[in-house]
């Protein structure tokens, strides 16, 4: 039981994960934003196939970049020269106490956490798969816009 806890503790995800949220036009683009290299994207894969499969509730802290221009460039909010804000790392946090569809984002001092049960897991880990084959533009949320967030094609190797 306890082995998986610790190889989510163990697991280094590499690559590049950014997620940032606007401080512009935020009605058009409420909740956070959010995109990963290739290599973050079969990184995060892995750790959340780890999480899935633990019966415990478990949680991951990442370091995230600075958005570049380019990734700016994709939401296009006011042509990528809205203001925007983004926060050193981010938990995620897998809750298998809660209901599986269970998606709730804390805004932390230093960090965003994202809570999830198995079954957003399942949606997260699909989202994140596709990023590098070009796949965004669309959200996972609940009925708060503060939940919402938005995954972006990011084609960086």
């Amino acid at each position: 039981m306890h082995r998986m806890k610790a190889q989510i503790e163990k697991h280094k995800v590499s690559g590049k994960v950014y997620a940032w949220t606007y401080k512009d036009n935020n009605r058009n683009h409420p909740g956070w934003n959010f995109t990963v290299d290739l290599k973050a994207s079969e990184s995060l894969s892995e750790l959340l196939n780890l999480m899935s499969y633990c019966e415990w509730s478990t949680k991951k802290k990442i370091t995230t970049e600075l958005p570049t221009q380019a990734q700016l460039n994709v939401p296009n909010n006011q042509n990528g020269t809205a203001k925007w804000k983004s926060k050193p790392n981010l938990t995620l946090n897998c809750k298998t106490s809660e209901s599986e569809n269970h998606w709730l984002i804390k805004e932390l001092d230093n960090g965003i956490e994202i809570q999830f049960g198995k079954e957003k897991l399942t949606e997260l880990q699909n989202a994140i798969n596709g990023i590098p084959k070009g796949n965004g533009d669309f959200a996972i949320s609940d009925q708060n816009d503060e939940n919402i967030l938005y995954f972006w094609w990011n084609l960086e190797k």
